[in-house]
């Protein structure tokens, strides 16, 4: 969880240092998700993390790829490897070998999903010029129906919620961070406490300091 949290805080730093230096009207803090989870990814790929998007969770592997509610926000892998999902599909679904396959090189073994990371992002903003980034006050609801999807998915076994936030100042932030994972633990949720990272964020809108907290969800 460190090593995601300290990944994650380094690419939204650079990304924040980026909008200064080009005098951006508007600053990370009024990003969409979307475009943090960009962000972050890119920073993940740098730590050699092997970042994913959108994958569908292992028990969900034969539905529409674009089905609602489906997706992971992010898998990091231990290598640049494709994700093991074959053993979730019926066996009509696997492709049938090509007639070239043994002339091509063998593919590198699939990762395991319980082998990977299993990452969802929410972000939040205290103040929001055009409320993009979602409201700091929503974030406990919607971090825990995230950290209960994780705790009870099949095949998943590292997982956590990372949280990208922006407020008036790092020990409000720090606190409202483990204030989070109090919340998930009192709903009865295996959380295992909170990595967290803060830093000094120039302030356009009323936020003064940026969020990065990883919660990770315990697994038998």
């Amino acid at each position: 969880a460190a090593t995601v949290a300290d990944a994650a805080v380094a690419a939204v730093r650079v990304a924040c240092e980026e909008h200064d230096l080009a005098q951006e009207v508007r600053g990370v803090d009024s990003l969409p998700e979307r475009e943090i989870q960009t962000i972050l990814e890119r920073g993940f790929e740098s730590a050699g993390l092997h970042p994913l998007r959108e994958v569908r969770f292992p028990h969900r592997a034969g539905e529409p790829i674009r089905s609602v509610g489906t997706r992971c926000d992010f898998v990091l892998r231990p290598e640049d490897a494709p994700l093991d999902l074959e053993n979730e599909l019926e066996d009509g679904d696997a492709e049938a070998p090509g007639l070239f396959a043994e002339l091509a090189p063998a593919p590198p073994s699939p990762v395991d999903p319980e082998q990977a990371f299993w990452l969802e992002l929410k972000t939040g903003a205290a103040c929001r010029d055009l409320g993009e980034a979602g409201d700091l006050s929503t974030l406990p609801k919607r971090t825990t129906v995230d950290l209960a999807r994780l705790a009870h998915a099949r095949r998943v076994r590292h997982a956590a919620v990372l949280v990208v936030a922006f407020g008036p100042d790092e020990e409000t932030l720090t606190r409202d961070a483990h204030a989070l994972d109090r919340h998930a633990a009192a709903q009865g949720l295996p959380t295992l406490g909170a990595v967290v990272r803060t830093f000094p964020l120039t302030d356009r809108h009323g936020n003064a300091a940026g969020l990065v907290a990883v919660i990770p969800v315990g697994r038998g």
